[in-house]
């Protein structure tokens, strides 16, 4: 399965193929900054090294440092990552806790990809996707990657969504 579309200033695309995005298109994260709201469906902990390169943990969401190789971004299946052009403070995450409880607003990241959450098929996370656009919304990322089940990649650059879209799509 492989399907895209837009919503306002993004395009997104949604796959159930597995493959490491990060070897496939490196340039999505490459000399950006990335909020990981989860890997793994937990939180990252930096570890000792990754301190040492920059990496920062604040209420229970992980901040890379400009990254400079893909390999920089740890992952591990069950990610959720917001990536920007310069750091940027997410606020608190609410990883483990009821999206559907917590507060919706500036400063609060409700953690999606736990949830199974997917743009398609759009009956699958209706609910989740509304509240998916309304966060995005807030915290407007150059781009958004869930890998659960599903992978599905959000961004607003359009050449870099082009050419993540292509080089996916060349897979099947």
């Amino acid at each position: 399965m492989f399907t895209v579309g837009s919503q306002g200033s993004y395009g997104w695309l949604v796959t159930d193929d597995n493959f490491d995005l990060l070897q496939l298109c490196p340039e999505i994260v490459l000399g950006k900054y990335v909020a990981v709201t989860s890997i793994d469906s937990g939180q990252l902990i930096p570890t000792d090294k990754e301190t040492a390169a920059g990496w920062q943990s604040r209420a229970k969401i992980a901040y890379s440092p400009k990254i400079e190789t893909a390999q920089d971004l740890p992952h591990g299946g069950w990610d959720e990552w917001y990536i920007f052009n310069s750091p940027t403070d997410l606020g608190t995450s609410h990883l483990a806790e009821n999206i559907f409880e917590v507060p919706q607003e500036q400063g609060h990241v409700s953690v999606l990809v736990n949830y199974g959450f997917t743009l398609h098929p759009p009956e699958r996370s209706k609910n989740l996707a509304t509240l998916f656009w309304e966060q995005l919304a807030r915290i407007r990322p150059e781009s958004y990657v869930a890998d659960n089940d599903y992978l599905t990649f959000v961004s607003m650059n359009k050449s870099l969504f082009a050419s993540v879209r292509d080089a996916v799509k060349a897979l099947g």
